[in-house]
């Protein structure tokens, strides 16, 4: 039994890979369910719509599977798996590092870490779905799917209010805590960690995402009142915003730091609310394909300047951080950390130092997030030099919505000097 050999996922059909077959998935099911018989159906279907999903392929893998006692169950699982495409295998694809790899270790091994040493003082945290992995040579991550427990997405380009801010800050500096915890008591992660796509492999990934999309971002500006101020210091940063991203990536052994989700955006959250009242009771982070040691500014600014909605994101963000701090100074305690705890002044002038990561989530993910639903949102549409591409590009800097936060968060940085590369 075999799924169909072709779905339509981003507008364009998408050949399923030959592998991908219901008997895959069988041990995994023995292992579920105790009376597994059969595998009664199997469907595989985009897991997500354009412009949620880039950096991979996502697939919701839907069985209907036959019991013992006649019984018929429905079980689903998300698969993620590589794009093919040569824009692909350029960028995400060279890496010495896999993104599949790296982030089934997250799960397997690492997250669980976390959760082990939050057990040890009596606290019981999840960070995100279970991870499970099939038997085959090729790369992949098969996880839980969390819907059916209750989990949802949040609109991304509405953004999130503050109660959502907030569950989703205590999440963060749970893990953070845990993160860093986990180096005092076992030691430092692998170097993939470290370097995560941040590397000379990841070089052209990052040039294609920063440099390269300067004229979309100074076209965009030229329609929006008062860019005069900033449009200049924007123009100046073409060609040096990889290099200082990755000076900046380096990992600072003076600095605070711990393991980075590093891709913390709407799309990669999911909040669970109780059925009955709706109230939220917990946040989930998914997608740990870029996770990267480094100062916590990393997942800050790039979950604050994203994800909370316009009116929060910037007069709420020293409070947004006070609030981190405090869940963060609370779980390290808790865990025990033995080095000297940061101070609220090291958070913020790690904020202020790494500021070009806050450009480098204006002009990048909060494009994405805020972006109008298009069916033309893809991978190849990102990197590709082809005219679909290029219209794909000039409509994902347009947007009305993202030109307004644009408006207010550019001069925002400029100020705090995320803007200034180098001095003359």
């Amino acid at each position: 039994m075999s799924s169909n050999s072709q779905i339509t996922t981003n507008d364009v059909r998408v050949k399923l890979p030959e592998w991908l077959k219901a008997e895959l998935f069988e041990q995994l099911l023995k292992d579920t369910f105790q009376s597994f018989k059969a595998i009664k159906s199997f469907k595989a279907m985009p897991g997500t719509k354009p412009g949620d999903n880039y950096a991979t392929v996502m697939l919701r893998i839907e069985l209907e599977v036959e019991l013992s006692d006649n019984i018929t169950k429905s079980i689903s699982y998300m698969l993620k798996i590589p794009h093919v495409s040569d824009s692909y295998h350029e960028t995400l694809g060279k890496n010495k590092f896999s993104i599949f790899d790296m982030e089934r270790d997250m799960f397997t091994i690492y997250v669980q870490e976390f959760k082990q040493l939050y057990s040890h003082v009596g606290l019981e945290i999840e960070f995100g779905a279970k991870c499970y992995k099939l038997d085959i040579p090729y790369e992949h991550v098969l996880l839980e799917d969390l819907k059916p427990k209750g989990f949802q997405s949040v609109n991304r380009q509405a953004g999130v209010d503050e109660e959502h801010t907030l569950c989703l800050l205590t999440k963060l500096a749970q893990w953070h805590a845990a993160s860093a915890v986990r180096v005092d008591t076992i030691g430092p992660y692998p170097v993939q960690m470290s370097e995560s796509v941040f590397n000379e492999d990841g070089k052209d990934f990052i040039s294609k995402l920063t440099d390269n999309m300067i004229p979309y971002v100074l076209k965009s500006l030229k329609t929006i009142e008062g860019h005069e101020a900033y449009y200049d210091d924007i123009k100046s940063m073409a060609g040096h915003i990889t290099g200082k991203i990755l000076q900046v990536a380096a990992v600072d052994l003076n600095d605070f730091n711990v393991l980075n989700h590093s891709d913390c955006w709407l799309s990669n959250i999911m909040f669970l609310y109780d059925r009955g009242t709706g109230k939220l009771l917990d946040s989930y982070l998914v997608d740990y394909q870029m996770c990267k040691y480094g100062s916590v500014a990393f997942d800050l600014l790039y979950f604050l300047l994203s994800s909370p909605k316009l009116e929060l994101k910037l007069n709420k963000f020293d409070y947004f951080i006070k609030q981190y701090y405090d869940q963060l100074i609370k779980h390290l305690k808790l865990l025990n950390y033995s080095k000297k705890l940061p101070s609220l002044i090291d958070i913020q002038t790690s904020l202020l130092k790494n500021g070009i990561w806050g450009y480098w989530t204006v002009c990048g993910v909060m494009a994405g997030s805020l972006l109008e639903d298009t069916q033309t949102a893809s991978f190849d549409n990102l990197f590709s030099n082809t005219p679909e591409a290029d219209e794909f590009r000039n409509l994902l800097y347009s947007g009305k919505i993202y030109k307004e936060h644009l408006k207010l968060v550019l001069p925002w940085l400029q100020n705090r000097g995320a803007l200034q590369t180098e001095l003359r």
